[in-house]
């Protein structure tokens, strides 16, 4: 189900964060978190059980209303199968990272965000830090409440009672406020005289590698 405290505005920038279920109905919650770039505004949110790839298309047109919104998904576990949906429905702004092989020299991209034991407290540090110091504005009471029970054993494992989907999805949006001024995620931007204008004209179109998660495939840069 979509709530929507703020609808699209010209000129503005939004990044979108996407939590990731299998869609059974007594299993978790799906979640896609909307923000608006400049003042950290909760202006959407998705939440629901639906299937990996049909969330997909709920993303997709959530993600095309707000402007092409930066779009990161959590490629573990089902959050591929929606990656890869995205893919195929053309999203022209996902979130991937990108890393050069120093021995082949060759840039491979790996799209969404791989949460791990090293970048999930990256993750949930930099949404309390964002949370502490008034950054961001929250409208949704469900996303507080989760919030309220997200605690840090002493072990160091993270995690909600009974859910946390809100605010994972939170963080990954939050993470992305980071990234939606970088000249490659400013898709309605032209890049004209820019040094990657003037790479591509002294040289020719190469294949790298492009990766969801553990999967690869051919593609160009």
């Amino acid at each position: 189900m979509l709530t929507v405290w703020r609808e699209p505005e010209p000129n503005h920038i939004y990044c979108l964060g996407v939590d990731t279920a299998e869609g059974l109905i007594h299993g978790d919650y799906s979640c896609a978190q909307v923000l608006d770039v400049r003042s950290g505004e909760q202006v959407a949110i998705w939440h629901g059980h639906i299937p990996p790839d049909t969330l997909a298309n709920e993303v997709y047109n959530l993600a095309l209303w707000y402007n092409d919104g930066l779009t990161c998904v959590e490629s573990n576990n089902h959050g591929l199968t929606t990656l890869v949906q995205l893919r195929h429905l053309g999203h022209p702004n996902l979130f991937r990272k990108r890393s050069l092989n120093q021995s082949t020299s060759k840039v491979s991209q790996e799209f969404g965000w791989k949460t791990t034991r090293t970048t999930k407290p990256l993750l949930i540090d930099d949404l309390g830090m964002a949370l502490r110091s008034e950054e961001l504005i929250i409208h949704d009471r469900y996303t507080l409440g989760e919030l309220k029970t997200y605690v840090r054993t002493s072990r160091g494992s993270m995690s909600g009672s009974p859910h946390d989907d809100r605010v994972m999805a939170l963080a990954l949006s939050n993470q992305m406020r980071q990234y939606a001024f970088m000249p490659e995620y400013s898709t309605k931007t032209d890049d004209y005289w820019t040094l990657d204008w003037f790479a591509r004209l002294v040289k020719p179109e190469e294949t790298s590698e492009m990766q969801i998660g553990k999967h690869s495939m051919r593609g160009t840069l």
